[in-house]
């Protein structure tokens, strides 16, 4: 802030100095550069073929006296900004008309080559002209944005998301080009032939994902993806839970729910666990060395949740041997190598993906055996809103909203089902975001 401040007082004195010149043939080269930072200044707060904008950007007509026309330009242009600011903003334009009348009167140009009071009069209203030209463009700005309904600031900020991720990640200093990208990418999807199936292939890996220039890791993801490597990291423990509530349920061989009985909470209370442990620290990977998972909930915990529900459950009681048995059982059963594991993981990763391909192929979930269109896909971190073309109701018009719905075997528990639906949502807005964004950077 400091090294800026000197530099704008050095450009400031630098016009001073030249503007109280008393040679004209000086004077005017100065005055049509900062004729030329005014006019820039001014462009986003009148119309293209406004009298101001064209005389700023007009060549200097050849006169005897430069100082005195660029005072009646000033006086012109704060006259033509007062009717288009904001009311707030007209003591701040008064202020400056007021200083150039009362200092117009009473100045004249000197013959020295010292600080010629006219041109410091000129020189310190086309400074705070500049700065009013700033605050003026802030105004403009958020009365535009105010006037916006929420689906088109939705757009401007979707569109500015946009554009500031693709310079963030096509930066020297990054990646650098779209031709890296491309080359990334091919290299990543290897023998895939579709790209959300590869990242589902790595969100089930036991290493967790993440993206890095020039990252050497096994489990990197390509630079496309790299805003959305914490959500794809949270996906990834998500994943790992849902199997680990799967393969306890089919432990634990509770009663169906239409069962006569009391009704049971086993997967409420172990998903609470699991959920809780998720949400503590999106950026926690919860998978060791060895390729077991605990998602950082101690084995304990769910153990003693699996012996709860045999034994209000059970038709006979349970031993001290059989409690041993069924903890060694759990800490089995949440090894990525175990059979009932491996096996509930593959039928949640097949379902999850056959569905995003329908989704993003243009063919829609099924539900209740009829097509329903998801027009708008709520996520956790706002809405994905997709548009009608062809229904007659106009562009960007929203249908319905539909939550995805995943029913797989060994996944029936209705709290199983929506965390399936909760974790497919968060997918298709990655991979709905990843085709506005960078489908251009991913050759086919």
């Amino acid at each position: 802030a400091r090294v800026e401040r000197v530099v704008h007082k050095a450009f400031w004195d630098e016009a001073l100095q030249s503007l109280s010149s008393p040679s004209p043939a000086v004077q005017l080269p100065r005055l049509k550069l900062l004729y030329n930072d005014l006019h820039e200044a001014l462009t986003p707060l009148f119309p293209p073929q406004h009298p101001i904008l064209l005389t700023l950007a007009a060549p200097l007509s050849p006169t005897s006296s430069p100082l005195h026309s660029t005072l009646a330009l000033l006086n012109e242009v704060l006259v033509a900004l007062r009717q288009r600011c904001a009311p707030a903003r007209d003591p701040d334009i008064d202020a400056l008309l007021a200083n150039l009348a009362s200092s117009s009167e009473t100045t004249s140009v000197s013959d020295a080559s010292s600080e010629n009071p006219l041109a410091a009069l000129i020189v310190s209203t086309l400074r705070d002209l500049i700065s009013l030209a700033d605050v003026l463009k802030r105004d403009l700005t958020d009365t535009l944005l105010g006037a916006m309904s929420e689906a088109q600031l939705a757009d401007v900020i979707r569109q500015q998301a946009l554009t500031r991720e693709r310079e963030l990640v096509l930066d020297p200093s990054m990646w650098g080009s779209i031709d890296r990208l491309k080359d990334l990418w091919k290299s990543w999807l290897g023998s895939e032939t579709i790209w959300t199936s590869r990242l589902l292939r790595a969100l089930t890996s036991p290493i967790p994902v993440t993206c890095q220039p020039d990252d050497p890791h096994p489990n990197s993801l390509p630079p496309q993806l790299f805003f959305s490597r914490p959500d794809l990291l949270y996906i990834q423990n998500y994943l790992q839970a849902l199997v680990i509530g799967a393969s306890l349920n089919a432990l634990v061989r509770l009663p169906a729910p239409t069962s006569p009985g009391p009704p049971h909470d086993f997967m409420s209370r172990v998903w609470t666990l699991l959920k809780a442990e998720i949400d503590r620290d999106e950026y926690h990977n919860a998978i060791d060395d060895k390729s077991s998972v605990d998602v950082a909930t101690k084995l304990v915990n769910l153990a003693d949740e699996v012996i709860r529900a045999r034994k209000l459950f059970s038709a006979s009681p349970i031993s001290e041997q059989d409690e041993r048995e069924l903890r060694a059982a759990v800490e089995r059963t949440l090894r990525l190598q175990d059979p009932v594991f491996a096996l509930l993981q593959s039928r949640l990763i097949r379902a999850i993906d056959q569905q995003i391909i329908e989704y993003m192929g243009g063919v829609v979930y099924k539900e209740k055996n009829q097509v329903v269109i998801p027009e708008i896909m709520r996520t956790g971190r706002g809405n994905v809103t997709l548009r009608d073309s062809g229904s007659g109701t106009g562009p960007g018009t929203p249908i319905k909203t539909i939550q995805p719905v995943i029913v797989v075997k060994g996944f029936e528990d209705k709290i199983l089902i929506q965390a399936g639906g909760e974790v497919m949502e968060k997918l298709i807005a990655i991979a709905s975001w990843f085709q506005n964004v960078w489908e251009d950077t991913t050759p086919s």
